[in-house]
């Protein structure tokens, strides 16, 4: 990491409020709803904000990592992947109509099942290597699809769930459970959203006095008096204010007005009747949608007719509108990304063991601001991981012992859904990118083959950067 030489005692209180908020304020932005604007993540531009979000630059004589195979002796270093990418699923192309790509999985006989679509939407079924076979029409946007135990396809989404047969047929169409408990009670949210107004207005004009009173003293010295560190405080300060204040401004100074009300009303049901996944295993469904209060996630279980819904757990934490709960034999997987961690119940919502931390580098945690997104099962019952930013994938017991390094792919980053799929021997894996609306695939490494990437085993975290950031 690059060193900062600033002595300065101020400008070291300065970067570590600084560095606080980023930090808080990008936890609660991944939380809230994503058309809400109730808190967005301050971007700083200066050297402190770099070089806590740079990669620790490599010292020059440093040997670069060597190359990789397939058949080295798998007891030198977990760090060697086993996968590497080979090609994409476009799912548009020339013949097909352009759409959006929401999610994934893999049918019984190992097709990609595309679920797509906004307002309406459409289910796509391509082979593994990329061909079109066909499609099938919904009059909902799909949010998450699945395929049970039972062979048949589970699709979720704008507050519907749905049962389909292997050939697409619609076997059962339901309200999810969730919905008749969100809009039981509208006034509830209109309390709600009246708080948070207020409380946001309070901590926007809380935290620019803060910093504006840090700036007076370095503006009302003389210009010519200014030394480098004056000038850097002030930029940085003057930075975040007028940030601080265009997100005030997005609340207002009035109270809001019935109609503002109504429509803020409609967007939290909206947003709070989405759901994140849904998966079913030995008669049992089970999804996560948004908490009834805050931004936190809950999981519901219900048979297959999605009928006896409850609640089994609740106060999970995602960012950005994205929670994968996955159902097996071993319970259920939870890849509750704003914890870092993956955490495995029992299905009645007890927690068995977790497992992971917040790492910039290393194997054994998972990296940038909200990971591991997503989780799949081997047929083996091990657990598979997807990281958004990294486009990294790690397998793992159920346990939490971590078993290899797929590999990684590249992927546009982004604080976003990167849903996996393995097929039935483990050779095939298949990740969303869900920015370029394909679905990447990769394929184990074969005796002999190499490559160069690999990780090391160990590694700090983001906190021991900044530690090493304020010099502490």
């Amino acid at each position: 990491m690059r060193s900062l030489h600033w002595s300065s005692q101020l400008l070291r209180l300065a970067t570590a409020m600084c560095f606080s908020v980023v930090l808080t304020t990008a936890c609660r932005a991944a939380e809230a709803p994503a058309e809400s604007p109730a808190i967005v993540a301050v971007e700083l531009t200066t050297a402190a904000s770099e070089s806590a979000d740079t990669p620790a630059e490599e010292p020059e004589n440093e040997t670069p990592p060597s190359e990789t195979s397939a058949n080295d002796p798998p007891e030198k270093s977990l760090g060697r992947p086993t996968h590497k990418q080979v090609h994409t699923i476009k799912i548009n192309t020339d013949d097909l109509a352009e759409t959006s790509l929401n999610c994934f999985c893999l049918s019984p006989t190992g097709n990609v099942l595309a679920a797509c679509g906004s307002e309406t939407g459409e289910i796509r079924e391509f082979t593994p290597t990329g061909e079109f076979v066909t499609s099938w029409e919904l009059d909902h946007k799909p949010e998450a699809i699945n395929v049970g135990s039972d062979g048949n396809i589970y699709v979720a989404g704008a507050g519907q769930l749905l049962k389909l047969s292997p050939s697409g047929e619609v076997l059962l169409r339901q309200a999810a459970p969730h919905v008749a408990a969100i809009t039981a009670n509208p006034e509830k949210i209109r309390e709600d959203i009246i708080e948070q107004t207020k409380q946001m207005r309070e901590q926007f004009t809380g935290q620019i006095k803060t910093y504006q009173d840090m700036l007076t003293p370095l503006q009302e010295k003389p210009e010519e008096e200014r030394t480098d560190e004056d000038k850097q405080q002030i930029a940085m300060f003057e930075q975040v204010i007028k940030q601080y204040e265009e997100m005030s401004e997005q609340y207002g100074t009035e109270e809001l007005t019935e109609e503002e009300l109504d429509e803020k009303v409609a967007d939290s049901i909206a947003y709070k009747s989405r759901i994140a996944s849904i998966s079913e295993a030995d008669g049992e469904v089970f999804i996560a949608t948004g908490s009834m209060e805050g931004y936190g996630y809950d999981v519901w279980k219900m048979d297959t007719e999605f009928a006896g819904g409850e609640v089994i757990i609740t106060g999970l934490r995602g960012c950005c509108g994205q929670m994968d709960v996955q159902c097996c034999k071993n319970g259920l997987f939870v890849a509750e990304n704003s914890r870092h961690r993956v955490a495995r119940f029992d299905t009645t919502g007890k927690e068995i063991i977790s497992w992971g931390k917040q790492a910039r580098e290393g194997l054994h945690g998972f990296g940038s601001c909200c990971n591991p997104m997503n989780v799949a099962f081997g047929s083996d019952g091990s657990v598979y991981t997807a990281e958004d930013d990294t486009g990294r994938i790690k397998q793992f017991t159920p346990d939490g012992e971590l078993i290899a390094l797929i590999g990684k792919v590249d992927l546009v980053p982004g604080c976003k859904k990167v849903a996996i799929s393995v097929d039935k021997e483990g050779k095939n894996i298949f990740m969303l990118d869900i920015t370029r609306n394909e679905i990447l695939v990769m394929d184990r490494l074969k005796p002999g083959e190499t490559v160069s990437y690999s990780e090391s085993e160990s590694g700090g975290s983001i906190f021991d950067a900044l530690k090493g950031v304020l010099g502490l």
